[in-house]
């Protein structure tokens, strides 16, 4: 066999082994997409079942925001069967309906705070009027009309509501309480009494005068109209007819 022929030969074999070697670049080149997709599946799968029912994510803190003292501590109790429960298999759509149980509570946000932190974000009820009670005291109610705490006495600042109490007088307490927010907030801080016998007939007392306010219809206008009218130093301020009102 010549050189020149055996040289044809490494050559032709040294060609083979670089298209050899290029087709394995290629095919890894093809593949490497689909396997890094792979991985990061699979990485990120293990990672959610690792924060949906691992130990390391556990709650650990319930941070309440929103409310202090007292009725954050109560939030925090309602919240407390949480503790120790994998973060991410907190159900917290039923969490938030317990917290919401709580009379003082008017809405709560529950978020996962990543690694080991569950947050409850709530919004208390803000009382604006005193009901007297049955059994004596007052009941305070928020702007919805929902009594929600216990009190020896009417707070400073807050007007006694004088409505029927019961289902039957809702429209009735429904009328007030949106009268009483009608009222210009320079003049609400000198209300001392609203009182309603049906939705039609709601009266105030601001400050030695009486303010006639009829139905909470138009109650935008009766409140511009009011406003005009204590310029001018009178017993009754009569609204329920914003168009014509009366002075006595």
């Amino acid at each position: 066999m010549s050189t020149r022929t055996t040289s044809v030969r490494e050559s032709g074999a040294e060609t083979s082994a670089r298209f050899e070697a290029r087709a394995r670049a290629a095919r890894w080149r093809a593949r490497r997409p689909v396997l890094v997709t792979a991985l990061v599946v699979v990485a990120l799968l293990g990672l959610g079942l690792l924060a949906y029912a691992g130990p390391l994510l556990t709650v650990r803190t319930i941070e309440v925001r929103g409310v202090t003292g007292t009725m954050a501590e109560q939030v925090r109790q309602a919240a407390a069967g949480a503790r120790g429960e994998p973060l991410g298999r907190v159900d917290t759509g039923g969490l938030g309906r317990r917290v919401k149980d709580l009379p003082q509570v008017a809405d709560v946000s529950v978020e996962r705070g990543w690694p080991t932190t569950l947050r409850l974000v709530v919004r208390p009820r803000v009382a604006v009027a005193a009901v007297p009670s049955s059994g004596g005291g007052y009941r305070l109610v928020d702007a919805s009309g929902v009594a929600f705490e216990a009190a020896a006495k009417a707070p400073k600042g807050l007007p006694v509501l004088r409505v029927p109490v019961g289902p039957e007088s809702a429209d009735t307490l429904s009328a007030a309480l949106t009268v009483l927010d009608a009222v210009p907030a320079g003049m609400r801080s000198k209300i001392s009494r609203v009182s309603a016998t049906s939705p039609d007939d709601v009266q105030m007392r601001w400050g030695a005068a009486t303010v006639v306010w009829g139905s909470a219809q138009d109650s935008e206008l009766k409140a511009e109209v009011l406003t005009a009218l204590s310029k001018h130093r009178a017993t009754v301020y009569d609204v329920s007819s914003p168009h014509t009102p009366v002075l006595r």
